[in-house]
Parts: structure tokens; C-alpha cells; sequence
């Protein structure tokens, strides 16, 4: 086994600074293991070899869809190892599109070297680590509108719009009829809306706090419902929200729960980590039973 950290990067997420990002890579110090994928879904199958290994960090060069990845393969060793046994870590290089989660941790997206040395450092710290049915996540999810727009994002179009492409998506997506989901937890009456949107930590697609209480220790998910009503309203509550934070309003609410279930009418699709899961509603929200080690 290489004593080398090793580095999972998709090329997926490096667009055309491919080469100037592997370079950059390459150079770091101490030097990492650069593994390269090259198809959809391949970081979850080196990340889990890995951690079979016996690495003790893995990291994730790339955007969110690519951190989530790895950490389905790694947890998918965690999950079969012992109370005492160590469980393989995950570390996170920011350079893909969009990284939420190397933003929660703190991580300077801007300089890769200082990332580097962070990840090379750290005393491996645990968070909550969450599951939606069987798939696990760190930062977010959300059923509905924002899975939708996922959804009807092909890989083309955001390579070639860029961020605008999920805008194109949402306008589309809004000019659809939303379908009914309810919120259904322990010690507290079913809560309907059209949209819920879920955060592990403070933030959901960028800098703003858009879950001003959520934390990644305690234990708990914060939960955003939007009430339903005509697509023009919510797409200004839904930006509202994206440029201020969450703010007390009659169509939302705010709730903090450690486990739930969303179901809707019809089926809809729900999201981790920005990127759209398998199946559809129902899904469980609940915490893995076990931590997630992470290099910060």
C-alpha cells in the first residue's frame, strides 16, 4: 500500500483547467497518490478499494458531486467495521464548480496549497454523518423543486452555461404543477408544503447561512418547508432566501429534527449533496450509526 494520501479527481469537474488543476495537484507537498477517473460513478468504487486498503484518508478533488461519491464508498467500508476499528477519513480539495461542504469546513477554495496543508495536518475529527434511505450525506438534501432542478440539468448544459444552467432548469421546473409533500416525525402533526429543503450545517448552495441554526455536531437536521403556492412567489421566497438566509415568514417553516420521513403525491425526487439520489419518495432521514472522520 502507497504511503501517499490519495487524491480521487474527476474530470468531470475540472472543465477545460483539466491540466493546470492535475498539475497543481501534482505539486503539492508532501506529494498525494493522484488517481484519475474516468466515468460517472468510478469514485465510489476506487474510493471503497481504498478504504479496504486500509487508507486512512481518502480525498476528494472536485465539486460536491464528486465529494459525495467518495464518501459512499467509504462509508460503505466504515459501516462494516468494528466499535474500535478506525474508520477511513475524508478530505476535500475544492476544485470543482461548487464545494458547500469544503465551505462548511472552513476550507480556503482560493489557495489549494493552504487546503492541502489543512488536510495533511488535521487530527481527524468526527461529524454527523446522515442517511436518506441507504445513501449517506454531510451538508444537504432536498425533495422536490430543487431535486427537479437536478434532475433536468443535463452534464452539456452546465458545461456550457455554467451556473445559469440550473436557472434555465428552474424556469422550466416552475411552470409545473409542485407535487404535495408531507414531513411526517414523531411528537409533532404532519407538515405539508412543496418543497422541503434539509441542512447537516449552515449553508446550502453558496456563502449565505441559509440554515442559521443547523450545526454538524449536534445531532440534528434542519429542515425548511415551503408551503404551497404559484410558482412567481416562489421563486422570489426561494431567492429571498439564497441572498439573506433564512427569514421567519407565513409560507415557511423551520424545524429541527433527528429523524423524519418525506412523502409526496405523486413520487418526487430528492437530492444529496447537490446531486440528484437513486429512486424517490418515501425517503428516511435519519443519523448513520456512526460518525464520519474528516480532514479539517
Amino acid at each position: 500500500m502507497s504511503s501517499r494520501i490519495p487524491v480521487i479527481l474527476n474530470p468531470a469537474a475540472k472543465s477545460t483547467q483539466a491540466a493546470a488543476r492535475e498539475k497543481i495537484i501534482q505539486a503539492l507537498s508532501p506529494t498525494p497518490e493522484l488517481i484519475i477517473t474516468t466515468a460517472p460513478g468510478e469514485a465510489t468504487q476506487i474510493a471503497e478499494k481504498l478504504a479496504q486498503e486500509g487508507h486512512e484518508l481518502v480525498v476528494a478533488a472536485g465539486g460536491d458531486g464528486t465529494m459525495n461519491e467518495v464518501l459512499q464508498g467509504l462509508c460503505r467500508v466504515n459501516s462494516k467495521r468494528g466499535e474500535h476499528q478506525k474508520h477511513t477519513a475524508l478530505g476535500i480539495l475544492p476544485v470543482g464548480t461548487m464545494n458547500v461542504f469544503s465551505l462548511e469546513l472552513g476550507m480556503p477554495s482560493a489557495d489549494i496549497s493552504r487546503c492541502w496543508e489543512m488536510i495533511t495536518r488535521s487530527s481527524l475529527p468526527e461529524i454527523d454523518l446522515w442517511q436518506a434511505n441507504d445513501q449517506y450525506f454531510v451538508q444537504l438534501a432536498g425533495v422536490g423543486f430543487d431535486a427537479e432542478i437536478i434532475q433536468e440539468t443535463p452534464w452539456e448544459r452546465k458545461k456550457k452555461f455554467g451556473p445559469l444552467s440550473y436557472a434555465m432548469s428552474a424556469m422550466q421546473v416552475l411552470m409545473r404543477k409542485q407535487p404535495t409533500l408531507t414531513v411526517q416525525s414523531d411528537g409533532i402533526p404532519d407538515m405539508h408544503g412543496s418543497v422541503v429543503l434539509i441542512g447537516a450545517g449552515k449553508h446550502y448552495g453558496g456563502p449565505v447561512p441559509v440554515f442559521p441554526k443547523a450545526s454538524n455536531q449536534d445531532g440534528l437536521l434542519d429542515v425548511i418547508i415551503f408551503r404551497g403556492f404559484g410558482g412567481l412567489e416562489f421563486a422570489q421566497m426561494f431567492r429571498s432566501i439564497f441572498e439573506r438566509g433564512y427569514e421567519a415568514a407565513d409560507d415557511i417553516d423551520y424545524l429541527q429534527l433527528s429523524e423524519f420521513t418525506v412523502v409526496s403525491k405523486p413520487d418526487a425526487p430528492f437530492e444529496i449533496d447537490g446531486e440528484l439520489a437513486h429512486g424517490a419518495t418515501p425517503v428516511i432521514f435519519k443519523q448513520a450509526p456512526f460518525k464520519l472522520r474528516v480532514a479539517v
